[in-house]
């Protein structure tokens, strides 16, 4: 994804190396940084919710039950000694 950054253009918005000098060449310009920025939008949205958020949920699980272990094997040891 590219950030648009003042480049000396003759237009405001130009994110690529490309000479962009009449207004049909930025209208496509600004499609394709628009259509970057949906395209990320989309990537990182399904990666946190296909693939970090279920991750996060299972190791939570996997923390509570360890902790419960923990306590029990702390319990069980205090009662022998």
């Amino acid at each position: 994804m590219t950030i648009p950054r003042p480049t000396g253009h003759k237009y405001k918005y130009v994110g690529s190396c490309d000479i962009v000098d009449t207004d049909e060449k930025y209208i496509k310009e600004l499609e394709r940084t628009v259509e970057e920025y949906f395209d990320y939008w989309d990537h990182s949205v399904h990666e946190w919710k296909e693939v970090l958020w279920p991750k996060i949920t299972s190791l939570r699980i996997e923390n509570a039950a360890l902790r419960q272990e923990l306590a029990l094997l702390k319990t069980v040891n205090q009662k022998i000694d």
